[in-house]
């Protein structure tokens, strides 16, 4: 009985741990942003990407205008993060944030005007991902700046779910309104959200913190963190793994063909099954969470990295939909595990004067996932949306197992 007592105690002080973070006011203003600004995101990549299938009826173009958002992410994040090492940020985080509000109010306003192209498209998504280059390091080292450091682990994984489970959400709402408000609605309804997210961080009690890299050229400033990086060998290691992730794991636009042409199943169903790859991204992000303190991060990486593999190959195969929304739950779910533990490693890893400059790493890592899915956009053309996501995501799967081995700090990482 004792025992039992203890044991429950133990379990509600973990969990306890795991959520402290959200006690401190700044914390949990800028993850209530976090959670308009992502629930706005999903249901605008959703509207967009039927949207450009009714426009075009071209899986290259679907593939074109999905990865525009990443193009800037390739280059820019680096000098977001440089300028949040530099300047303060939660300025910088504020003007970008207003400036996505004014960049979806006039792409709505297109839309409702009956003015759009498929190109309109592709320019905003771009604007889009620059200015998301610039803010996210922000955001990213912002976490590390109103959490203790013991709290950081627990805070990081918070951020990524705040990041991930509104996506369910907002797939939910956007599957329900499309047939009644229309694409255009949708964005509209996106832009007023992103603009919850610019006043949340109007009421964050901050004081500009001295930035030690200010004090160095801005040269310097780049030289500084990629030095940093290069002589960190888990940072360095778990980059390759989320970059090789990106670049080679993105045949997931393709599921707007899956759901129209060998599923059957339309917008709604094509609404549902992105709607099960974010809830299981909802719960990946979950399971972090509580595994945030875990001390075998490595092997929870390479889980989640051969298991969201061997998911994406029993996608491509599927052709029944109750099957494929189990597969893409379980998909979601453990390429989230991957992703959000790489992330919490980085931040438990970068000090606080060059967070900035190590996050922008995470967000550049995106910024690859366009060279991909440009190259399997051409491919689908060719030989198809099944074989073209059997050959991403075996590809994605080897690399991943010859950087585990090649590699074993990864793995023995705590």
């Amino acid at each position: 009985m004792a025992m039992a007592v203890q044991q429950k105690k133990g379990l509600k002080a973990s969990a306890l741990q795991v959520v402290s973070p959200l006690k401190e006011r700044n914390f949990a203003l800028l993850m209530a942003g976090r959670v308009t600004s992502n629930m706005g995101r999903n249901m605008r990549v959703f509207a967009r990407a039927w949207l450009v299938l009714e426009l075009t009826n071209s899986p290259f173009l679907l593939g074109l205008v999905t990865s525009s958002l990443s193009w800037p992410m390739l280059f820019m994040p680096f000098v977001g993060g440089i300028l949040a090492d530099r300047i303060d940020r939660r300025k910088l985080v504020l003007y970008t944030e207003f400036a996505l509000v004014v960049l979806w109010g006039v792409t709505s306003l297109i839309i409702t005007l009956g003015w759009i192209q498929w190109w309109h498209l592709m320019i905003t998504s771009v604007m889009s991902g620059v200015i998301q280059s610039i803010g996210r390091p922000g955001h990213h080292a912002m976490v590390g700046s109103v959490v203790t450091r013991e709290q950081l682990a627990s805070a990081a994984a918070i951020d990524s779910a705040a990041d991930h489970w509104p996506r369910a959400i907002g797939l939910l709402v956007a599957t329900l309104l499309i047939v009644s408000v229309g694409t255009e609605g949708l964005f509209w309804l996106t832009a007023a959200l992103q603009l919850v997210t610019g006043i949340t961080l109007l009421f964050l009690h901050w004081k500009p913190q001295e930035a030690e890299a200010r004090n160095r050229s801005v040269r310097g400033n780049a030289l500084e963190g990629l030095s940093y990086v290069k002589n960190e060998p888990v940072i360095f290691g778990v980059v390759l793994v989320a970059a090789s992730a990106s670049l080679l794991g993105g045949g997931g636009f393709l599921m707007p063909i899956f759901a129209r042409d060998i599923l059957g199943v339309g917008a709604q169903g094509l609404g549902t099954l992105m709607l099960a790859s974010t809830l299981g991204v909802s719960i990946g992000s979950a399971l972090v969470m509580i595994l945030a303190n875990f001390h075998r991060r490595g092997m929870v990486l390479v889980i989640g990295s051969l298991l969201g593999t061997a998911f994406s190959l029993g996608f491509a195969v599927s052709t029944v939909f109750y099957l494929s929304i189990a597969l893409t739950f379980l998909m979601g779910l453990f390429q989230t595990v991957r992703g959000t533990t790489v992330e919490l490693v980085l931040q438990l890893l970068a000090p606080n004067e060059m967070r900035g400059r190590v996050m922008s790493l995470r967000v550049s890592i995106q910024g690859l996932s366009w060279i991909g899915v440009l190259m399997l956009g051409a491919l689908a053309e060719a030989v198809g949306a099944v074989n073209t996501m059997l050959i991403a995501a075996t590809a994605s799967g080897v690399v991943a197992v010859v950087i585990f081995i090649v590699m074993p700090q990864i793995r023995r990482f705590r």
